[in-house]
């Protein structure tokens, strides 16, 4: 009760992801979450904890990532930002803060997440791009990749295309539905071609583990008809081997309109 008055506030995030075992905390290794906290906690003097709107995985990168959190409330946000970015710099960056309602939350507030995929398809490899882009050096039809995304827009189970979380013992297990918005592959040309996919909500390694699957389609591997067939399996096996993940990035995330519970 005499405690500081807090106040929450909403950060934007960006981070390379080589650098990091995953956004989560994990007292073993180095997380985005861990050294985010220890800047936080060390700035405020304070205990703070951090609600996130998506928690990616080992080598993932974010541009937008949303983190909310309570904060005393005579903190001043433009030299908070400036502090966490020279505690945590050059892999993480505030790149903004702001207060808000207190009813916010990062994850639970959020209506969608969208998520880009960079391939480069090029015989050559790209040092550049090393810890930036898959390396697919065998040529992808796009439009075959694209056509095997119309089945998975809308409302649909994506268990064959999720790693299945643990369940504890008594407890129902966790729902793999999920409603895609749209997803889209481009050629930028040149060798780039990005697959950008928008949905309410992702499960674990869901977006690596539909362009793994849609590469296969771009390389002939597998037709475009498979999609549907694999979803309906409900089975991993059914699918392709997950793609890596430097080419993934949480490119941002939305507040707007109604959240849709699938």
């Amino acid at each position: 009760m005499n405690g500081p008055a807090i106040r929450r506030a909403r950060l934007h995030v960006s981070y390379h992801g080589a650098h990091f075992h995953g956004f989560a905390i994990n007292n073993d290794v180095v997380t985005v979450e861990g050294e985010l906290v220890n800047a936080l906690n060390v700035i405020t003097q304070t205990s703070v904890d951090i609600s996130t709107a998506g928690r990616t995985d080992a080598g993932v990168h974010a541009r937008a990532q949303v983190v909310s959190c309570d904060l005393p409330s005579d903190t001043n946000l433009n030299t908070l930002v400036r502090s966490v970015n020279s505690m945590c710099a050059p892999h993480i960056a505030v790149t903004d803060a702001q207060w808000v309602d207190q009813h916010f939350d990062a994850r639970r507030s959020a209506t969608w997440r969208r998520y880009k995929y960079t391939v480069w398809n090029d015989a050559q490899p790209n040092p550049m791009l090393l810890d930036r882009a898959w390396h697919v050096w065998k040529p992808l039809s796009v439009p075959l990749m694209n056509l095997a995304c119309d089945a998975i827009i809308g409302e649909h189970n994506f268990a064959a295309f999720c790693r299945k979380p643990d369940t504890p013992d008594g407890e129902p297990e966790a729902s793999m539905n999920r409603y895609v918005f749209n997803a889209t592959w481009r050629d930028e040309g040149e060798g780039m071609v990005v697959f950008e996919i928008r949905a309410n909500a992702f499960c674990h390694q869901m977006v690596r583990s539909l362009v793994g699957f849609l590469v296969d389609v771009g390389l002939g591997k597998r037709p475009a008809s498979d999609t549907r067939a694999v979803m309906l399996a409900g089975n991993r096996n059914h699918g392709s081997p997950v793609a890596p993940p430097q080419g993934l990035v949480l490119w941002d995330v939305g507040y707007d309109g109604e959240r849709v519970h699938p």
